[in-house]
């Protein structure tokens, strides 16, 4: 099962199969996250909307990653990959949730952390800017 991932680009004359037809960036989300809540969604197929919902910020979203780090137990591939996306919202939003922040250990934080200090240093609590 294919989930929004690149595909061949139809010519001037191709009109899109009605399967392929656009659907907004909210509904992509409900999607993304269903997957991810899905018991019997396959791991790649996880993995693929883990990764896919950082491009869909939101307090929908963010709940959803949150939700599914701390059932992984913050060390998983699975919570990895949502601690990655959650962080690239947070980059990209300009804030943290602090107290989630202050919840995060083991692989997840790491993955946090790595990002923030990659593309938003200044949203870690306690670090101080370079000069």
């Amino acid at each position: 099962m294919r989930h929004f991932g690149k595909r061949r680009p139809r010519t001037a004359d191709e009109a899109p199969p009605e399967s392929e037809a656009e659907i907004s960036p909210e509904e992509q989300a409900v999607l993304l996250v269903g997957i991810l809540d899905d018991p019997a969604a396959r791991e790649d197929e996880k993995y693929d909307a883990a990764m896919y919902l950082e491009d869909f910020p939101g307090p929908f979203v963010e709940s959803a990653l949150i939700r599914t780090i701390r059932s992984e137990d913050f060390s998983s591939v699975l919570a990895q990959l949502c601690a990655e996306s959650l962080a690239g919202i947070w980059a990209h939003q300009g804030r943290i949730d602090q107290h989630f922040f202050s919840e995060l250990h083991r692989a997840a934080r790491n993955e946090v952390l790595g990002v923030l200090g990659a593309r938003g240093p200044h949203l870690i609590p306690g670090h101080t800017p370079s000069p």
